[in-house]
């Protein structure tokens, strides 16, 4: 049998306290994501005077690396043992090198253009690895916090909470602070430094306010730790976690959908709807409150329907939103821009809330299959998929745009762009991720793991 990993993995209810103090956490990742995704290319094409192709180039090989790097923290962190616990001194590294690193790539000295490639190359790199430190041990702890079936949607549903209120400031508040500051290089600079304190302080106080989770205690069951094995049996392994290897194809077309939208979201804004930052923050507000405030709603359904068909029905609303953007005309108004956010933001709260939570329940149930305690490594193994799948959106949407002939500026100009431009750039926000989702969707509906598949398999395990 496997002992417990803390005191805190009963399936009785989690104090409000530890669910805020985990759930504050993913502000500083939601803003590391969200505005490198959405703001980077736009920094490099409109003030740097760099191809968007570039910028896929960039962020592809930065994913690339992090391949390796994920696997070797979540491996890591799984064989990790001090009295701060197995993942806690993880996330306080990456929560330092976090903010040096969004700094780093939203400020770089003046330099010559390939003095200026090897900084970002560089900045790219320390971003990823920061990156990884924190949030691969962070994805781990939701299913070694509790062992609640739906406990681990309550405490996730903080989660989701902090995510809209990262991805406000990642999208509204970077908008804000580059308009005030007129777009160009130094606005950029004042946007990093902020979000880059935002980013540390979110992230220390997950380290600090967490129960430092321990590992199995018993010697039983340590010489089938997954530190004691070699990484590419425990791998294979995993492929006998059916729901597992589902969530993971999921995520690929989901993950391929983000980068689409993330990488044109404000290039549309500017080139297609006329809208600029203005619109940007309009919609990033009303998606992230939406998002927040539907928290209960799809907590109740995911007990009433299960998470799959809850997750199921985030796809539906955000394939709809999707749609609809092939209806907006230049110069869309405010109502326009705010019924389409409503839509999407009740949409993405389901998936975000979904998909994480179904996450930690393949987790908890990997761990009644095999008697093994290696999240960290599962966690890992779900980061490569989604990075490599979004390093892959963001190049091919990089040579998308340049192939339909998307003109670059510098100093945070803009110019008319050609037709072929304009249509690149609606097909990379509306119809690439409604074709994503769709796909993901199919995943989706073959995904099998509930309650009582779950309970079955820890009963099985506890007779052994």
């Amino acid at each position: 049998m496997t002992a417990p990993l803390t005191n805190s993995t009963s399936a009785e209810r989690l104090s409000t306290r530890i669910c805020l103090s985990f759930g504050v956490g993913t502000v500083g990742v939601s803003i590391m994501l969200n505005a490198v995704t959405s703001y980077y290319p736009a920094f490099l094409s409109t003030v740097l005077g760099q191809s968007p192709e570039v910028a896929g180039y960039l962020m592809m090989a930065s994913k690339l690396y992090d391949a390796v790097v994920d696997v070797l923290i979540g491996t890591w962190s799984d064989a990790t043992r001090s009295r701060w616990g197995r993942r806690r001194p993880f996330l306080l590294a990456g929560a330092l090198c976090s903010a040096v690193a969004f700094f780093m790539l939203f400020a770089p000295p003046v330099l010559s253009q390939t003095a200026l490639i090897l900084y970002m190359i560089a900045a790219q790199m320390l971003y990823s690895t920061a990156y990884s430190l924190f949030n691969v041990p962070y994805m781990a702890m939701p299913a070694e916090l509790t062992h609640g079936y739906h406990e681990r949607t309550r405490l996730l549903s903080f989660r989701t909470v902090f995510v809209s209120i990262g991805q406000l400031l990642a999208m509204a508040g970077t908008a804000a602070i580059i308009r005030q500051g007129g777009g160009n290089a130094s606005a950029y600079a004042m946007m990093g430094l902020v979000m880059a304190l935002v980013i540390g302080g979110a992230m220390t106080a997950t380290a600090l306010g967490t129960p430092a989770i321990h590992g199995p205690l018993t010697a039983s069951h340590s010489s089938h730790h997954p530190e004691r094995a070699k990484i590419w049996p425990q791998l294979k392994l995993m492929t006998r976690n059916r729901p597992y290897m589902l969530l993971l194809g999921a995520k690929v077309f989901q993950f391929l959908a983000f980068a689409s939208i993330g990488s044109t979201a404000l290039l549309y804004m500017l080139n297609v709807l006329g809208v600029g930052y203005s619109g940007q923050i309009w919609l990033a507000i009303t998606q992230n409150v939406v998002s927040a405030a539907s928290m209960p709603l799809w907590v109740r359904l995911g007990k009433r329907l299960g998470k799959r068909n809850t997750y199921l029905v985030g796809v539906l609303l955000f394939c709809a939103a999707a749609l609809s953007w092939l209806l907006a005309h230049k110069g869309i108004d405010t109502l326009g821009l705010l019924w389409r956010g409503v839509i999407s933001g009740a949409g993405s709260g389901a998936l975000i809330l979904m998909s994480v939570s179904m996450l930690s329940d393949t987790m908890a149930y990997d761990r009644a299959l095999t008697g093994q305690s290696r999240e960290g490594l599962m966690s890992s193994t779900v980061a490569v998929i989604e990075k490599a799948s979004f390093a892959l959106g963001v190049a091919l949407l990089g040579i998308f745009l340049r192939a339909f002939h998307y003109v670059p500026t510098v100093g945070g100009k803009l110019v008319t762009q050609p037709p072929s431009a304009v249509l690149a750039l609606t097909m990379g926000y509306a119809v690439i991720p409604m074709a994503m989702f769709t796909i993901n969707g199919i995943f989706l509906w073959l995904y099998d793991l509930d309650e009582t598949r779950l309970e079955k398999a820890r009963a099985h395990r506890a007779a052994l």
